[in-house]
Order: structure tokens, then C-alpha cells, then sequence
């Protein structure tokens, strides 16, 4: 039994942070949040079409902010978010609430699928994109709402930033945009713009507020380690997706080195960037499961044939055997392990399967235990899964060889891990977590920000790399050496000979037998399938280049802030009824190139 076990077992709760739920009343905020409140207030009262951007750190405290002031304000406001979970927790707090997707369905009248190519580019004139979108904003069902927040806005599709502004140009609407510009760019980039979103906010904005105090994390040490990690990858990239080069790994690796060595175990939280990642972890999973001899049924999917039989989807026997598929094929099933249950309404809950009940040797149902509450026991059926209980991507997997269903039964629990994606904006606690280092550096940000404690990190994955890592800290704590970072090909070797090398600073022959070639060059040195050394100077004097961003979507954006009337005429003259609106283009394409004209000349 885990300690954080033991201890609500004895009615003693670890850490004063880790406390139920707050109630949503302006006295529950602490002084940075009602200093925000208040700000936003104001600025609502002063100015029709308000623009804020709250840009502060995972773990600030910016969706107890704001769903506070949605429970106290005055005018309707509608909450919109990515994560689906999230959106059904909100809801449930008597919030208007949407996911991107279900917003665009709502708000336009369109289909799933029509919602999901809404903002998918053709071409590359960026005006006739402009165009789309002010015709889209004459399509938007106008209800009673006042304000917009757009929480965790750099996953967003640039153009529904576009579209949101001139709806709030059109519609007089502020809009509050919320998130942090380290978070994980948009799923579905733009042809026009393939930045952080960060970059067109920052274009829009009236107000914005860079001031929060973290909330989240209860660990000083954690904290501390975690504003290092951040103001190091900041150097090399200050917005957007990082990629994660040697030296930040390395730097990493120095801040964990003790988190690199535990053991894979398999009822913690895994969290990794890819849904492929996920699938190789469930296939250790089984591996681990048949060498313990635990008993586990693969419960497969099913659908409805054309003649309305029930019919299993098995993997093919190739398939079954390739542990790089993108999505597991079937759900295993395990006595006494975590899964996460996902109810009609999208309600995330951790539970532990205690039973797994048969008829006439098929399974009848699951008994289910729910961690937060150890009395509640229930009962599930396989059911037909809904949007909220299985990834549109992976029901699309499942159903790539079905024509005529888009329908999936199956009981409404997921393994017990995470994309990063998915982690984005969640408090993971009194639960051990292993993350998977990744391409990019904020990718692990976002999943150390997630966490209270340090001690809730079991083991950080990276075993490709961690030799290299071992034989430059060899280097430099026992040979001195700290003007090189060492990359090693993978081959077998006894790590915990050389952890006992580092630790106790006395040699070891492997390392120091090893012919060394220096290279000068970060990206052979990147991809690497020799013994090879690098300067560490290398990486500073070839990487910290600060790059100045200016896209096509940002240039529309400009423009589309300067010119509110050019936006709300063409909107005038946009015909609906017609296939092609040549009239209001010409006149927008016009206009746009003679503003584009006078700033070139002005600058």
C-alpha cells in the first residue's frame, strides 16, 4: 500500500495544498487572482470589445479564476476549452460550456465532421483565408452571450483565433483568451501560420496579465527545479515548441538523475507525447503481466455489421505483433489495476477494477472501485462509447476497414495513461507518475507542472539516452571534464556499475578506454551511432538565435486590428446566397494591399 494510501486511510492529509475543491465566491481567491478579477472588471466596463490574455504557467490557478468570475458576473458568459473532461467538470458547476469542437458544432449549425475541416486551408492566399472567415462569422448564430473565454488558446487553430476576433469585432464581445505561451502548440497547424499562437494574441490584446502565483506545486524543490528547467529552454526558444537538444536533456537528467534509474512499473500514470509511445507501454504491460503469470483478457472492440450482428474487431495476427501500431486494438483487462472510467456526461474518475464478472464463459460486466471514494462500488456494461468516451482518432483506427458505422461498444475505460495533450492544465496528485522524455522540452514541462510533489515522480524514460547522459556526468564529476557533452551509440552495458562510479568518484575503465571523435557540428552530433564529443560552447553559440517571427496569419492579423471598419463592411457585403462572393473580396483584397503598401513605405 502506497503511503498517501495509508495516510487517508488515517485520516491525515500530506500536504495543506492538496485540499478539496474551493467554492467559486471571490473570498476563495488568494491576492494575485483577485487583483486579475478586478482588472478584468474594469476593463469590461470601459471598452465595448475588450481583448485579455491571461499568459501565465500551468499551475497558477487560471481556470478557478475565471470559472469564479463566469459563477459571479452579471452578463452570460461561455466557457470554451480543449480538453473534454475538463469541459464536462466545468459544466457541471452550472457553466456554459464547450470544447473547440462542439463550440464550432453549436455556434455555425455544422456536423461533427464539418466542425473537425472547419478551419482546414487550401491554397496560399491568405486573403481569400481572411475571406472564409468573415463569411463563417456571418454564419455564427448569435445567442445571449457577452464574453467568450477561450481557455488553453495555444492549441487552438490560429484561423478560430482569427474568426473569434472579428466575431467579437462584429458581435461587440470581449473575449478572455487563457493559457501559457511554453504550452504544447496547436494539433493542426495552418499553412499560414505555423508558430505558437502566442504571436497572434499578442497582436490583439487590450490587457494583458503575465502575474499569477502557482497554486499548484506544494514542493519548493520541485518548484525551484522546475523554474531552472524553464528559464534554460526559454534561452534557446521563448515561445512555442522547443526541441529538446543534448544539452537541455543532459541539463534534465542532472535536475532527475535519480528518477532515470527506478524501475518501469505499471500502476503509475504514464504520460508521453504520442499515442504510439502509449501503445509500446501496453505492450511492455502484457509482456510484464505474462512473465508474473497475472491473469488478463484483451477485451476487444465491437461493432454492428451490415446485418446488425455484433461483431468483434480482432487485430490481424500481423498487426497484434507490431508494437508500433498508433492505437492499442483491444482493452486489457486486469484484476486489481487503475483505469480511468468515463461516464456518458465525459466525467473522468481513476478507479480500480476489483472483479471482472462472467455468464456462460462471456463477460458480463466490470466491477469497478472508485479511488476517491473507496465505499462506491458500481457495475459497467460494454456500451456504445460516445464523444466523450473514445478519441475521434482512435475510433477512426478501430473502424478504418468499416464503411458503414462510425458506431464502437466497449466498456468506458481507458488505460491509466496520458498524451501530454491530454495532461495539459491538470492537477495530477497522491498518484506516482512516469513521464516519457520526448522531442521537445516543453512537452516534459507540461508534465512536471502538473504534479505537487517531486516524490510523485516514480521514473522519467529516456533508457536511448541514458548512457550518453551517465558517461558526461562520469566526465565531469569524477575526470573533471566539463567542457564536453559525450553521445554514446545504444549497446549493452552495466548502468549501475557506472552510477556506482559517479557516486563513489573512482574510474572506470569502459569509459575511460573509449576512443572519443570530436565533432563540431550539433546536428551530427544529434544523430549520432558513434562514440562522439562535442564543445558544450557548440550549442551556445550555435543555438541561442533569437529569430524574429512574422507570418502570413500574423500580417492578416495586423491588418484585421488596424482596420475594424474594412472587417465589418466586408461582412456587410457578403452575400450568403451566393456560391462565390467575387464583390466583397475584390474590395477586401484592395484594401489589404494598400495597408500592406503604406506600412512597407512606413517602415
Amino acid at each position: 500500500m502506497q503511503l498517501e494510501e495509508e495516510l487517508k486511510l488515517l485520516n491525515i492529509n500530506p500536504c495543506v495544498k492538496c485540499i478539496g475543491e474551493k467554492k467559486l465566491i471571490y473570498d476563495c481567491l488568494n491576492k494575485d487572482q483577485k487583483k486579475v478579477y478586478e482588472d478584468i472588471c474594469n476593463l469590461f466596463k470601459k471598452k465595448d470589445n475588450a481583448i485579455i490574455v491571461i499568459n501565465t504557467p500551468s499551475g497558477t490557478g487560471k481556470t478557478f479564476l475565471l470559472s469564479t468570475f463566469v459563477a459571479n458576473y452579471e452578463k452570460p458568459v461561455t466557457y470554451i476549452t480543449f480538453r473534454k473532461d475538463q469541459a464536462s467538470e466545468i459544466s457541471l458547476k452550472k457553466i456554459k460550456t464547450y470544447t473547440y469542437i462542439s463550440f464550432n458544432m453549436h455556434y455555425f449549425n455544422l456536423s461533427y465532421h464539418g466542425a473537425i475541416q472547419m478551419f482546414k486551408s487550401c491554397g496560399s492566399d491568405e486573403v481569400k483565408e481572411l475571406h472564409n472567415l468573415i463569411v463563417s462569422s456571418k454564419k455564427f448564430v448569435c445567442e445571449d452571450t457577452a464574453i467568450f473565454i477561450i481557455d488553453m488558446y495555444t492549441i487552438l487553430s490560429p484561423n478560430m483565433l482569427l474568426l473569434l476576433y472579428i466575431l467579437s469585432l462584429k458581435h461587440r464581445l470581449h473575449l478572455i483568451f487563457a493559457g501559457y505561451h511554453m504550452q504544447l502548440n496547436g494539433i493542426n497547424k495552418s499553412l499560414y501560420h505555423n508558430e505558437n499562437n502566442f504571436h497572434i494574441i499578442q497582436i490583439f490584446n487590450d490587457l494583458m496579465i503575465n502575474q499569477l502565483t502557482n497554486t499548484r506545486i506544494c514542493d519548493t524543490v520541485l518548484e525551484d527545479k522546475l523554474t531552472c528547467f524553464q528559464k534554460l529552454i526559454q534561452q534557446f526558444k521563448p515561445v512555442g515548441n522547443i526541441k529538446f537538444y543534448y544539452n537541455l536533456r543532459y541539463f534534465f537528467y542532472s535536475l532527475f538523475r535519480s528518477k532515470y534509474f527506478t524501475e518501469e512499473r505499471f500502476d503509475t500514470v504514464y504520460i508521453a507525447q504520442t499515442h504510439r509511445k502509449i501503445t509500446m507501454r501496453l505492450s511492455r504491460f502484457i509482456q510484464y503481466l505474462q512473465s508474473i503469470g497475472k491473469p488478463y483478457v484483451e477485451a476487444p472492440y465491437f461493432y454492428h455489421d451490415s446485418n446488425d450482428f455484433i461483431v468483434p474487431l480482432f487485430p490481424k495476427r500481423k498487426e497484434s505483433k507490431n508494437v508500433r501500431m498508433k492505437f492499442f486494438p483491444t482493452l486489457i483487462l486486469v484484476e486489481g489495476y487503475k483505469y480511468i472510467y468515463i461516464n456518458e456526461d465525459g466525467i473522468n474518475n481513476i478507479v480500480v477494477l476489483e472483479n471482472i464478472v462472467y455468464e456462460d464463459n462471456e463477460i458480463k460486466c466490470l466491477r469497478i472501485r472508485f479511488e476517491n471514494n473507496y465505499n462506491r462500488i458500481e457495475e459497467i456494461k460494454r456500451i456504445k462509447l460516445n464523444y466523450y468516451q473514445i478519441l475521434p482518432a482512435y475510433r477512426l483506427w478501430l473502424l478504418r476497414n468499416v464503411i458503414h458505422t462510425d458506431e464502437l461498444w466497449q466498456f468506458p475505460l481507458r488505460p491509466y495513461t496520458l498524451t501530454y495533450h491530454a495532461a495539459l492544465g491538470r492537477t495530477i496528485e497522491k498518484i506516482k507518475v512516469e513521464l516519457s522524455i520526448e522531442n521537445f522540452a516543453n512537452f516534459l514541462y507540461i508534465g512536471l507542472s502538473c504534479i505537487r510533489h517531486e516524490s510523485d515522480i516514480h521514473k522519467i524514460h529516456d533508457e536511448q539516452n541514458l548512457l550518453s547522459y551517465m558517461v558526461t556526468d562520469y566526465m565531469e564529476n569524477v575526470r573533471n571534464d566539463t567542457k564536453y557533452y559525450y553521445n554514446c551509440p545504444v549497446i549493452e552495458y552495466d548502468k549501475q556499475e557506472i552510477l556506482a562510479c559517479i557516486t563513489n568518484k573512482r574510474p572506470n575503465k569502459f569509459i575511460d578506454n573509449i576512443n572519443w571523435t570530436t565533432v563540431n557540428c550539433v546536428n551530427l552530433f544529434e544523430k549520432n551511432n558513434v562514440f562522439l564529443r562535442i564543445a558544450r560552447s557548440v550549442y551556445q553559440e550555435s543555438l541561442l538565435e533569437k529569430k524574429e517571427v512574422n507570418t502570413p496569419l500574423m500580417q492578416i492579423a495586423k491588418f484585421v486590428k488596424k482596420n475594424p471598419h474594412v472587417i465589418l463592411e466586408t461582412i456587410k457585403m457578403v452575400k450568403l446566397k451566393k456560391k462565390e462572393d467575387i464583390e466583397s473580396l475584390v474590395y477586401l483584397r484592395n484594401e489589404y494591399y494598400q495597408w500592406l503598401a503604406a506600412t512597407e513605405k512606413s517602415d
